[in-house]
């Protein structure tokens, strides 16, 4: 991967273009959904209350496939690079779109994930050490069969958290907006990350409360799997390191482990669709998607990514700082009852 910095008129137009494209996309999906029935259809287990058609993320997809090729094209990424993101995250997608209209069970959709995760690594041309203290763990050999079962995980727990207006899209947009401020501040290019912000604020305007689309298990299992890749990615080449991402995807990986880990020991059915979620739990509560979608952007960017950012400065301590991180998560995981909560 090479750094290839654009002027900011260049960066600006493209970042406007991409996000009108988007919401351009997403809202001839919306009117076609509404035409043809591709409607998400309220029910006890859901967290909205009005029919909103469904699968909009096809948007975000396509517009982050064309700026991977841009990107190709500006020698910002690499040939080999992205086509580990659009072949790997191509399949996610699709996997996941299919499933919207034909359900597939869960081992199919399981395998899908795991062996287009295990091609990504694979594709991929170098891959990153984890600190653990004054030591680092190689992510070669067995421990590529350890990163593949990661980004299956974080493929699925993004579908999981995708259940009130505008919270997966915000999640993506924090996310990678707190990796793009840790980038530059180590004098790293952060072209690409930034960028991919584009079609999902194209997207948001569409997906904020109240939501006139969703975006469907294609693209919310597709952000998990490039987000897990751009995590490697950016963690081979920069001094942002694995522990660093992990801090900055804590509150979906947290209150989705949590809940997960709550129905499986209490004997619930785990593939069984549910408002258990520590973020669906206070979303009642307050009678509010805004509120809880603007409280993930606020702890990734005013908690998650300072503490993001010292553990690429002291990454001996890296793994201090993800505890530090995770633990107030985790209370209130607990304190929400998560996984437990039947309503």
């Amino acid at each position: 991967m090479q750094s290839l910095t654009h002027s900011p008129i260049q960066f600006f137009t493209l970042f406007f273009l991409s996000g009108l494209c988007t919401l351009l996309l997403a809202e001839i999906y919306r009117r076609h959904a509404l035409k043809t029935g591709i409607i998400d259809t309220p029910n006890h287990r859901s967290s909205h209350t009005l029919p909103t058609p469904r699968g909009g993320g096809i948007a975000i997809v396509i517009c982050h496939g064309l700026l991977i090729v841009y990107a190709v094209y500006t020698e910002l990424l690499s040939y080999q690079v992205a086509t580990a993101l659009i072949t790997c995250g191509g399949i996610v997608a699709i996997t996941g779109f299919i499933d919207d209209y034909r359900s597939l069970s869960s081992r199919v959709r399981f395998s899908l994930h795991l062996g287009a995760s295990l091609l990504a690594l694979i594709l991929l041309p170098q891959l990153p050490t984890l600190p653990l203290g004054p030591y680092e763990l190689n992510l070669t050999g067995f421990g590529i069969i350890i990163g593949a079962i990661g980004l299956t995980w974080l493929i699925n727990l993004y579908n999981f958290m995708d259940g009130i207006d505008g919270i997966a899209t915000t999640e993506a947009i924090s996310v990678l907006l707190g990796a793009s401020l840790l980038l530059i501040s180590h004098n790293h290019n952060a072209e690409l990350p930034a960028l991919l912000i584009a079609p999902l604020l194209g997207f948001l305007i569409l997906n904020i409360p109240p939501a006139k689309i969703f975006m469907g298990d294609g693209c919310s299992g597709y952000l998990g799997m490039s987000i897990g890749l751009l995590a490697i990615i950016y963690s081979s080449i920069s001094p942002i390191n694995l522990w660093c991402w992990a801090i900055l995807l804590a509150v979906f990986i947290t209150d989705s482990s949590w809940t997960l880990m709550t129905r499986l020991l209490t004997g619930q059915n785990w593939q069984e669709a549910h408002r258990s979620h520590a973020y669906q739990i206070i979303s009642r509560r307050l009678g509010s998607h805004g509120q809880v979608t603007g409280g993930v952007a606020a702890i990734n960017l005013l908690w998650l990514t300072p503490l993001a950012w010292f553990a690429s400065l002291e990454a001996e301590y890296a793994v201090v700082f993800t505890v530090v991180a995770y633990l107030p998560l985790c209370f209130l995981c607990a304190k929400q009852k998560a996984g437990l909560n039947r309503d």
